[in-house]
């Protein structure tokens, strides 16, 4: 062993290390010069890399300690600084300064707003809080407020992340932010109130004037009147247009005013190992060489395959059932015939590839499982299939999962990461966690490409988070719930009818012709490349008939994509995000806990999963993907929150609906069964359905006669005033009703009245909104009611009870007249104002009216609800019901043109910053 060093050698040698390290420091040159302030140095430092940003604008985090230290001291600062031609970021640079404050050298700078379409303010800070505001240089965007924790951000322990998922999580923090911790953020949209003719702020809490669209693309007034300050340690307090309010500054919730919505604080899940190792490796070597290094993978694959079909023969046939949950395919079966009353399901697919395999283009019906809900009455909403789309690779295939849109009703969601908004808010990434939204979720897929790869708009629930792009293929919801296609015009305008966008390139499939525009990239190819990369593909369109359908090959060229499409009737075709783990489409049932229906046998993990819904206490949710092959990652995805955008996709409320419970022993044939044949429909969904029932066991002569009306299918106005023209397809006399005048009488109760506006039904004493229609008017209590209406809690269906005839089923009684001058009705038992009560309020109508005779009711205008003709009711208090056309699928902007490339592909390629700007349309949009 080696003797100890006395203590005075070593404070000796300690001493001349320490001396050595401070000459060295105080030799080492300054970034800009010692002699100016750290501030100007750090611009210049920022200006020899291509950001420009006044010294005035730089706030440092950690300021000089002004203790010894021989290597200097670690400090960061955020500085707000813009490249030349794009609006201005915020960067976080980590540096190195002398005990004096002098700054040595810059380590990192990493932005951390890149917002395509605003501006930062210059931030304010409080300890390792930062806060900033984003003012959008685009219409239609609100300011936002962004609230950094420069600490880190927070991953609950008890959030179910994996150790792997952890891991990946702190290195992607580490790529963006230098820290494996990241930052945490929160961000906050401000509405501004809006701007009268005079230029004054309008009072109300920014709230549209009576007529006006409800303001989701309306372009925010005042955006620049927002202000903010750091007032203590917990919160930051937000001026905009006279208001003021304080927000959290760590996740908190808190109440907040209608005038701020926030943004999600919690932290999506990254991908599997492949798809988040890609992203990552991205960053580095750049998108170009990325997708060289994919390309090259996908051709050797291509060549692989290609051989093996020559060589072997492969159809397909054995993947296909294996992806479909078999060991071999189904014989063939006799194709569900075409309801000539609502045209569903629709013709099977013509296959492409000859000989045909068993099942192929056949639709089979998806729906009343324990996987996925139908609606009751009604033929299932979803049906599947597969065509084989490239005669070159007959093992090639191509899954289609196609829906009735006037069932069901897409839906969009921005992820919590993508696509990155243009004013730095990002979406929710999660469906709407309320029971009236998760009892109705069927479905949910991928949507379009990450924001770097084009930029293409999105908009969803009225909050616009990338600006439309002119020529871009779009699909879109209307405000009333309508699925929509077309091609976005040169206006970059957003219709005030428009709820929510989402655009991809340009479109594939029009009028079942492809590609319109003559696009030569579709995703997946590096410039100069042919684009005949073989890869997961996915897409969208409108079919001929109407119908909605989306695609998914796990092994597809983009001319087999739109082969598939084409062979479907796509009149308009959608190409969406591509890449295994990406993309794919899963079925929901969610229902309260227990209520789910028996599986009767074992969960089928690599594509079936069971579990509790996150954020809605009570609720369980059981899920398959579209196919048992498909790679999507992070399985069930769609019923938790997600990083990148989605569609998701709700059952409409549409009669006729699920069976009355009977009562009353034995129970008759159709006894409480609704009835929608040979009705006045006049189209599809359904307006009306009848039943009867006895709902009192203890009296079961007694039969109550039940009329159910949608108010989203129908029209309402005095039968006295003139009709004016209807739109095509509607206007057809669906009913005509009439109540005699009611009065109000000792112990009656108040009077109300049953209104008509705007597709729903109301009860109010007096007209809700301007130009609603009243339908009747009873008491809001009586022990006389001889008759009621109310109207459902949650799907808003009218529904009208009478007591029906004592004698034999449909003969109509005398004192039940609906001849709405016949004298009052003879008085009946006081138990049927009760029994009326109860009925409705058992079928969840809690807005009831109460009637002293029945309505005058002539469904068609021509037939009472016992099914005995009559004479329409008449008189200044007759109502008449015509059909309206519901919320379906069609098209939108038709009569924007197709422009060669010259046109479309410049306008496309504006405010892209994510990369430089290409020479060749090749490199333009990139993949997902």
């Amino acid at each position: 062993m080696q003797p100890s060093k006395p203590p005075s050698l070593r404070r000796e040698r300690i001493g001349i290390i320490v001396l050595c390290a401070s000459a060295a420091v105080a030799m080492s040159p300054a970034v800009g010069g010692g002699a100016r302030g750290r501030s100007a140095a750090l611009a210049a430092e920022l200006a020899a890399r291509g950001i420009t940003a006044a010294p005035g604008d730089v706030v440092w985090v950690d300021p000089p300690r002004g203790a010894f230290s021989p290597l200097g001291v670690r400090s960061r600062a955020v500085a707000r600084g813009a490249v030349r031609g794009e609006p201005t970021d915020l960067y976080l640079v980590d540096t190195r300064l002398s005990p004096e404050g002098v700054l040595l050298d810059v380590s990192g700078v990493h932005n951390l707003t890149e917002t395509s379409g605003a501006d930062e303010s210059r931030p304010v800070l409080r300890g390792d809080a930062l806060a900033y505001i984003t003012r959008p240089l685009i219409e239609a965007a609100s300011p936002t407020v962004h609230v950094l924790d420069l600490d880190g951000q927070r991953v609950p322990a008890s959030d179910g992340w994996t150790a792997i998922e952890r891991m990946q999580h702190a290195l992607t923090n580490w790529q963006a932010t230098g820290r494996l911790r990241g930052i945490g953020r929160r961000t906050f949209a401000i509405d501004p109130a809006p701007i009268d003719e005079t230029g004054h702020g309008e009072p109300g809490e920014g709230e549209p004037a009576e007529g006006e669209p409800d303001g989701g693309s309306r372009p925010p007034a005042n955006a620049g009147d927002v202000a903010i300050a750091l007032e203590d340690d917990t919160a930051v307090v937000v001026r905009a247009s006279g208001r003021e309010a304080r927000l959290p500054l760590h996740g908190v919730d808190a109440p907040l005013p209608p005038w701020i919505r926030a943004e999600s604080f919690e932290v999506a899940r990254p991908g599997n190992l492949v798809t988040w190792a890609v992203d990552r490796v991205r960053l580095v070597i750049g998108d170009a060489a990325m997708q060289t290094v994919k390309a090259v993978a996908f051709t050797a694959l291509d060549f692989v395959l290609r051989n093996k079909e020559a060589v072997t023969g492969d159809t397909g046939a054995e993947d296909i059932a294996s992806d479909l949950g078999k060991s071999t395919l189904d014989p063939p079966v006799r194709q569900a015939p075409i309801d000539p009353e609502i045209g569903w399901p629709p013709s099977p697919i013509e296959p492409w590839v000859t000989p045909a395999l068993p099942g192929e283009g056949q639709w089979n019906p998806q729906g009343g499982d324990a996987f996925v809900r139908k609606l009751e009455g009604l033929p299932p909403a979803f049906m599947t299939t597969f065509i084989r789309a490239d005669r070159s690779r007959k093992a090639t295939r191509v899954y289609i999962a196609l829906w009735d849109p006037r069932q069901v009703e897409l839906h969009m969601m921005a992820g919590t990461v993508e696509p990155k908004g243009a004013t730095g808010e990002a979406g929710p990434g999660l469906i709407p966690r309320t029971p009236e939204v998760m009892k109705r979720v069927v479905a949910a897929s991928n949507a379009g490409f990450q924001a770097m790869h084009g930029e293409f708009g999105m908009m969803a629930d009225g909050v616009v988070y990338l600006p439309p792009k002119p020529y871009a293929a779009t699909v879109a919801v209307r405000r009333d719930g309508s699925t929509v296609f077309g091609t976005w015009s040169e206006d970059e305008t957003i219709p005030d009818w428009m709820l929510s966008f989402r655009q991809n390139m340009t479109v594939m499939v029009q009028d079942e012709k492809w590609n319109p525009f003559g696009r030569t990239w579709w995703g997946g190819t590096p410039p100069g490349w042919a684009d005949k990369t073989h890869t997961v593909r996915t897409g969208i369109c409108l079919t001929r008939e109407r119908f909605v359908a989306y695609f998914y090959g796990a092994d597809v060229s983009p001319e087999a994509l739109a082969q598939a499409m084409i062979q479907a009737r796509c009149a308009f075709g959608i190409a969406l995000d591509m890449n295994a783990g990406h993309s794919g489409l899963e079925f929901y049932q969610v229902a309260p806990s227990g209520a789910l229906p028996p599986l009767g046998r074992p969960l089928q993990g690599e594509w079936e999963a069971e579990g509790e819904v996150s954020g809605l206490s009570g609720y369980r949710f059981r899920g398959r993907r579209l196919i048992r092959g498909m790679g999507l990652m992070n399985f069930p995805r769609y019923i938790r929150r997600e990083a990148r955008d989605f569609f998701y996709m709700t059952l409409r409320h549409l009669l006729p609906g699920p069976a009355l419970a009977t009562r009353a022993a034995p129970a008759e044939a159709g006894e409480g069964v609704w009835r929608t044949q040979g009705l006045p429909q006049h189209g599809f969904p359904y307006a009306l359905a009848t039943t009867e029932i006895r709902p009192d066991r203890a009296r079961p002569d007694v039969r109550l006669r039940v009329l159910k009306v949608d108010p989203r299918t129908v029209l309402a106005a005095p039968l006295s005033e003139p009709a004016s023209a209807p739109p095509a397809g509607t206007g057809a006399t669906v009913a005509v009703l009439a109540d005699g005048a009611a009065a109000p009488g000792a112990g009656q109760g108040e009077l109300a009245s049953i209104w008509h506006s705007a597709g729903a039904f109301s009860a109010s004493p007096t007209s809700p909104v301007r130009g609603a229609v009243r339908i009747a008017t009873g008491h809001a209590s009586s022990a006389r009611a001889v008759a009621a209406l109310g109207v459902n809690d949650e799907d808003g269906m009218l529904i009208y009870v009478e007591r029906a005839a004592a004698g034999p089923s449909g003969a109509p009684d005398a004192a039940l007249s609906p001849d709405a001058s016949a004298p009052p009705a003879a008085p009946v038992d006081p138990r049927d104002a009760k029994l009326f009560q109860d009925f409705l309020a058992g079928l969840g109508c809690s807005s009831r009216i109460y009637l002293h005779r029945p309505l005058a009711v002539a469904l068609g205008g021509d037939t009472d609800l016992s099914g005995a003709a009559v004479h329409p009711p008449s008189g200044p208090r007759a109502v008449r019901l015509t059909r309206a056309e519901a919320a379906g699928a069609g098209r939108m902007f038709e009569s924007t043109p197709i422009v060669p490339h010259s046109v479309w592909y410049p306008l496309q390629q504006k405010r892209v910053r994510y990369f430089k700007k290409p020479k060749k349309e090749e490199s333009a949009d990139g993949d997902h």
